[in-house]
Order: structure tokens, then sequence, then C-alpha cells
């Protein structure tokens, strides 16, 4: 079975890592694939947003002990599968359409850098969340960038880390590492209503509010004041700006209103 599975379902772009079983390790060959399947569904025209879920219980629990026991004398090797998990962290986050992440149980060390990268992070109650680096000896170097810039304070972080406690959905909800959790019985409608929003805001202004939130952060707020000015004076320009406005204004929808109707269950996985 191959490592990576992609569909297009009404404009999503479903990527499932299919092994689930096994923990859905990352070694070089898996984050190859990863990392094309979600450089191909950005470029997708059809697709407006990303989901990235796995195929059972086990989300990804991060790197392959065996290929890193395998190549552990092949420095080059090694470079490559670390170069490439920072690619596929980087691409996730400098994505001009949105990156959810579904999670249905267990996700550990390389595996929070994954969902830390994404805009949404949607998890069912029954999903764990751990950074156990430290237990090999290793941290998590390469997804604390993503994790102290974007999801949880530095203490906290440093917490999970030293540690290497595992936490519940609810906790990683409290922390900010997870942006919503439902029931197992109705992640379905859940996720559904996330999407459904998404899919009503207009591609253009998701793309825009990604990059202008990368440009401002950690800049000083007179800077960032500036540049908003400058970007907002941009945007009320644009034609398809004044045609929404003008659509509202007589009781229409805006050209990039969207149903979002997917043919079949989003949330529906294998057991594992």
């Amino acid at each position: 079975m191959d490592f990576i599975d992609t569909y297009n379902d009404s404009n999503l772009a479903v990527i499932t890592m299919q092994h689930s079983a096994k923990g859905n390790r990352l070694n070089k060959n898996n984050l190859e694939d990863l990392y094309q399947a979600i450089c191909t569904s950005i470029k997708d025209p059809e697709a407006r947003a990303l989901l990235l879920r796995s195929n059972g219980s086990r989300f990804c629990l991060g790197m392959d002990l065996n290929y890193l026991q395998d190549v552990r004398k092949d420095k080059k090797r090694i470079e490559k599968a670390i170069e490439l998990y920072t690619d596929v962290l980087s691409t996730i986050y400098k994505s001009p359409k949105p990156v959810i992440a579904l999670i249905e149980g267990e996700v550990k060390a390389g595996g929070i850098g994954l969902i830390a990268a994404c805009d949404i992070v949607i998890a069912s109650e029954n999903s764990s969340f751990a950074l156990s680096e430290v237990l090999l000896g290793l941290i998590p170097a390469n997804v604390l960038p993503f994790l102290l810039c974007l999801r949880i304070p530095p203490q906290k972080a440093r917490y999970l880390i030293l540690t290497a406690k595992k936490i519940s959905a609810r906790e990683a909800e409290t922390l900010n590492l997870v942006d919503e959790v439902f029931p197992q019985d109705s992640l379905e409608k859940g996720l559904r209503s996330v999407l459904k929003s998404i899919f009503r805001a207009s591609p253009h202004a998701i793309a825009e509010t990604k990059d202008f939130t990368q440009t401002i952060l950690f800049k000083e707020i007179d800077s960032a004041c500036d540049l908003a000015k400058t970007r907002l004076l941009k945007l009320v320009k644009k034609p398809e700006v004044l045609d929404a406005v003008k659509a509202f204004n007589e009781g229409h929808l805006p050209a990039w209103f969207a149903k979002f109707r997917p043919k079949k269950p989003i949330a529906k996985r294998e057991k594992s």
C-alpha cells in the first residue's frame, strides 16, 4: 500500500496517510510522498482547501526509528530526511490554501510538527498528543519553530517536551495545540461545519490572510500597522473586492461563495 492516498471531493483535497497500523512513521520515502502530495494539492486549481488525515487510529508517531537505525552511518541520507521534514512543515505553513489536520487518535513527536504547521487542527475526543523525543536523547528541534511561533507558549512547550507527557484532546485544546474537539460520533458534522465556513470565504482573502500574518509576525506594532495600511489600501481597490461589496449591498452572494457538499464521509477511517 502506498503511504499517501489523495483525492478531491467538492474542491477539498483529501490527503490520507495510509500506514496507521505502523504509526505513519516518517522516513525519506514517506516524506517525499507526503511533500509531493501537498505540493500537488496546493497547485490543483480545483482545490480550495487541503485536509490531512490518517486512515486509522494513529495520525503520526514521528520519525521512523527503523529507518534511522538503518541509515545511522549515512550522514547524507539522514540530512535529506531532516531537510524533507522541514520542507513539509514549511510548505504547509506557507500554503496559500488553508490546510486542516484531522486527528482521530494518537499523535507523537514529528506528528506534532505536522499539525502545528497546519492552519486548523480538528480532533476527536479520543485523541492524544505527546512530544516524546527526549526519551530517545533527541529534541523536537524542527517542530519548535512552528510550535512556539504559532501554537504554544514557551514554558508550556518546555513542560511537554521535558516530561514527554501524553495529553488529551481537551488538554491540547486548552493549550491551543488543537482548535476544535468533537465527540467521535459528531466529528464528521463538526468537520463539515468548519469546512463550510471556509468555502464561504474568498480564496484570495484566505491567501492574503496567511501571507500577511506571516509578514507581520514578530514585527513591532508601529511597523505592523504601517504594513496593514498599505496592504488594506491595495486590497480595497481590487475589482473582485469591489464586486463582492456590490453583491452584498444588493443582497447577492459573491462569485467565490461555494457550498461544500462532499460525496462521501471525510472523517471515516479504517480501524487499526
